[in-house]
């Protein structure tokens, strides 16, 4: 699959390529958006910056390859003394086009079309042994911290940066405090599982002990009938 040059008209891609594309596109065309080209590592470098995320410079280059077959983004004559080596790629109108019915897009559809591999995974953990889950929960929990804790890091270095007089507004803070708050839910989810099925390892190792915990409230209830009795017809 080769790249378009810039003398190339550009067309808009088919529709079966605008859908079911990741998130790496949309990038890498909102770091475009404003017109200025930019060469492909300074394209993946910006957008792990803006994302906080990062991404395999050979995935990265294979997107920006095909987005260019696309008519998503098109390759640009170098300026004068900058390395040839470097080839820019700007925006094109079906770019433009693209990424600006993406940013307006309902977050709810995105949401509900998202597949959350926590949850997932948690459906099939009730497979293993009571052992493996109880130690796979305990890994996925210290994974959990140590990725809050990473984030946390990111977020204090963002902040540094961003009190720097003269640069422009920042919201990557804003995307780890986010982040931040998943993991603490998804750390609040595993406590909540794991204390569920303890509770129901308990019930299921003790059935008799928690079989008599009902007879023991019908015996109450049937003592309190015979105590106070329906009063009879005079």
């Amino acid at each position: 699959m080769g790249t378009r040059s810039e003398s190339e008209p550009e067309r808009l891609p088919p529709e079966p390529a605008l859908l079911g594309t990741g998130l790496q596109r949309s990038l890498i065309l909102g770091v475009l958006r404003d017109g200025t080209p930019r060469h492909g590592y300074a394209l993946m470098k910006d957008s792990q910056r803006r994302s906080g995320t990062r991404v395999s410079s050979g995935r990265f280059y294979k997107t920006l390859q095909r987005m260019s077959a696309e008519g998503l983004v098109v390759q640009t004559a170098n300026p004068p003394g900058v390395d040839r080596r470097r080839t820019p790629y700007r925006i094109t109108t079906a770019g433009v086009g693209w990424f600006d019915v993406w940013i307006r897009n309902s977050i709810a559809t995105a949401q509900t079309q998202r597949d959350d591999d926590l949850d997932a995974r948690a459906s099939l953990l009730a497979t293993l042994e009571p052992d493996l889950v109880f130690e796979t929960l305990d890994r996925w929990r210290a994974q959990l911290w140590m990725r809050g804790a990473t984030v946390e890091d990111a977020r204090a270095r963002t902040v540094a940066r961003g009190k720097t007089p003269g640069s422009g507004f920042d919201p990557l803070p804003l995307f780890l405090v986010r982040r931040l708050k998943h993991v603490a839910v998804d750390i609040e989810f595993l406590d909540d599982f794991r204390r569920a099925y303890g509770q129901w390892t308990r019930r299921r190792a003790d059935p008799v002990r928690s079989g008599s915990g009902n007879q023991h409230a019908k015996a109450r209830a049937l003592h309190q009938t015979h105590r106070d009795p329906s009063p009879r017809g005079g």
